[in-house]
C-alpha cells in the first residue's frame, strides 16, 4: 500500500490534494481480508494437520500459496481481484500457523526448543524484510512491476517448501497418536542420531497420550475449555498471542508507513527496509538467548518497555505534524525502532515458542489453531480499527497500545509459567500436577529430563526399529 504505483493502478485522484490515494475502506480491506484469509487457514489447517500429518499438511498449504499468488500477480485493475488472490494466500499462511509451531515443538529436543521455535518469527521478518527491499528498489519502476515483482517473488516461500519438504521427517508425536510406533523411531533417529534411545522416548509418548485418552475420550474443541487442566494452557497459549498482537505490532507492521509519512518523515519506504533489518537481528539474538533466560521474566520486562516506548511515541507526536520539530520527528522515529526491536526479541518470538511448548499432545492441533485465531482476530480488529482512529486522533493512538502493555504484564504474571528447559513431557506433568505457575521453575519433575539417562536404569533397547 506504500508503493504510489499500487496506489495509482487501485486508487483515486484525491480531488483536494490531488494526490492519488487509496481509501480508508481499501486500506482496511486490503490488511482486514488478509487476516479473514489466516483465520479461515487456521482451522481449515486444523482437522488436516490431524488427520494427515505435518507435512502432508504444508504441502497443501504450499499449494493454495501459490493458487493465491498467480491470481493475484495477474490482477490488473480490479482491486477485488487482487484481494482474492491476497486471501488464498493469507489462507496458506493460516495453514502453515496451525501446522508449523506444532511440529517445531514435537520436532525440537527441551535444549533448543525456544531456539527453533523462534525460526518461525525470525522467518516472517526475512520475508518482510525482501518484500520491503523489493518495494523499495522498484519504487521507480514507471509501471506495475513496480508492485507485481513484490508479488510474484512470494514463489520463493511454497518454492522452498517443495525442495525441502521430502527430506523432512514426520513429526513423531503425530505418528505415535496414529499408532505408527515404528515410523516414529526411526522420525526420532532422524531427527537426534543414530544412538538415541527412541524407542524409551516413543514409549513415554505413548504413555502420556494414553493418560490423557483415560482423562478425555473425546479429543474436542470443547475438551480445550472444558477440562480445567486444557483450559489453563488454553489461556496462556491463546492470551500469549492475543497480548503480542495487542501491544501494536499489527498497527507498526501495516501503518508504520501511514504512520511516518503523517509526521513529516520522508524516507518511508527505506524506513521500511530498516525496520525488518532491526527485526532480523532481534530475532537472532532472541535466538541465541530464549533458551538461557527463559519465558516469564522476558515477557514481565518487555512489557514494560514496550509500554514505556508507546507511550513516549504518543506523547511526541500527539499534537500532530504541524508542532513536531525536526528533532522530535526523530525522536519518534528512534523510540519506534526501539519499540520494534524490543518486541523482535522478546513478545514476537516468545509467543510462538509458547503456542509450540504449552498445549497438550492430545489436543495440540486444536490450541495452536486456537492460538493462532487470537492472534489473527485480534490483529484483524487492529487493522480495521486504526485507520479510523488513526485518522481521528493521530499519533495519541500510540497511547491505546501502551495501555495494552500494562495488561500484557499482568497477563504475564499472573498466568505464565517458566518452562525453560523442560520436555514436553514434564510440561504436562506440572499441568496435570496442577502446579502454581510461579512454581514451574523450581518443580522437580517425577519424569527425568532427558530419557537418556533411563538407559541405564534396566530400560532394555533395540537399536534397530
Amino acid at each position: 500500500m506504500s508503493s504510489s504505483q499500487f496506489v495509482q493502478n487501485f486508487g483515486s485522484l484525491d480531488p483536494v490534494t490531488k494526490e492519488w490515494a487509496l481509501s480508508s475502506q481499501q486500506q482496511s480491506l486490503g490488511t482486514g481480508l488478509g487476516y479473514v484469509g489466516v483465520i479461515i487457514g487456521v482451522f481449515g489447517g486444523s482437522p488436516i494437520n490431524e488427520r494427515l500429518g505435518r507435512k502432508n499438511a504444508l504441502w497443501i498449504q504450499s499449494a493454495v500459496v501459490t493458487i493465491g499468488i498467480i491470481i493475484e500477480s495477474t490482477a490488473q485493475r480490479s482491486y477485488i481481484q487482487f484481494l482474492i488472490g491476497k486471501l488464498l494466500v493469507y489462507l496458506g499462511g493460516g495453514i502453515a500457523t496451525s501446522v508449523i509451531p506444532a511440529y517445531q515443538g514435537e520436532c525440537a529436543p527441551k535444549s533448543m526448543r525456544g531456539l527453533m521455535a523462534g525460526t518461525y518469527n525470525a522467518f516472517l521478518m526475512v520475508g518482510g524484510f525482501f518484500a520491503a527491499l523489493i518495494v523499495y528498489l522498484c519504487q521507480h519502476i514507471p509501471s506495475n512491476w513496480a508492485w507485481r515483482v513484490v508479488v510474484v517473488a512470494q514463489i520463493a516461500i511454497p518454492a522452498a517448501s517443495w525442495a525441502s519438504l521430502p527430506f523432512l521427517p514426520e513429526s513423531p508425536y503425530w505418528l505415535v497418536s496414529r499408532g505408527r510406533l515404528d515410523e516414529a523411531v526411526i522420525s526420532l533417529r532422524k531427527l537426534r542420531g543414530a544412538s538415541f534411545p527412541a524407542e524409551a522416548e516413543v514409549a513415554s509418548m505413548q504413555q502420556l497420550l494414553e493418560e490423557q485418552r483415560e482423562r478425555q475420550t473425546n479429543a474436542t474443541w470443547a475438551i480445550c475449555f472444558t477440562d480445567s487442566v486444557n483450559r489453563r494452557r488454553t489461556i496462556i497459549s491463546v492470551g500469549s498471542q492475543i497480548f503480542s498482537q495487542a501491544q501494536g505490532i499489527s498497527f507498526v507492521a501495516n501503518y508504520q508507513a501511514v504512520f511516518l509519512q503523517e509526521i513529516g518523515f520522508k524516507e518511508v519506504l527505506l524506513m521500511s527496509v530498516v525496520v525488518y533489518v532491526i527485526g532480523i537481528v532481534a530475532n537472532l539474538v532472541f535466538m541465541a538467548t530464549t533458551d538461557r533466560l527463559g519465558r516469564r521474566n522476558v515477557l514481565l520486562y518487555s512489557s514494560a518497555m514496550l509500554g514505556a516506548c508507546m507511550i513516549t511515541i504518543g506523547g511526541l507526536t500527539a499534537n500532530g505534524p504541524d508542532s513536531m520539530s525536526y528533532e522530535m520527528q526523530v525522536g519518534a522515529v528512534v523510540v519506534l525502532m526501539l519499540w520494534f526491536f524490543s518486541f523482535q526479541v522478546t513478545w514476537g518470538p516468545l509467543a510462538w515458542v509458547l503456542t509450540a511448548e504449552i498445549p497438550p499432545a492430545q489436543v495440540r492441533e486444536k490450541t495452536v489453531a486456537l492460538s493462532g485465531l487470537g492472534a489473527y482476530l485480534t490483529g484483524l480488529v487492529i487493522v480495521f480499527v486504526n485507520p479510523f482512529t488513526q485518522a481521528d486522533i493521530g499519533g495519541r493512538v500510540a497511547f491505546v497500545y501502551g495501555a495494552f502493555s500494562v495488561l500484557a504484564f499482568l497477563f504475564a504474571l499472573f498466568f505464565v509459567p517458566e518452562v525453560r528447559q523442560r520436555s514436553l513431557e514434564q510440561i504436562d506433568e506440572m499441568f496435570l500436577d496442577k502446579v502454581p505457575t510461579r512454581a514451574f521453575k523450581s518443580h522437580v519433575c517425577r519424569i527425568p529430563g532427558d530419557l537418556a539417562i533411563m538407559k541405564g536404569e534396566g530400560e532394555e533397547f533395540v537399536e534397530n526399529a
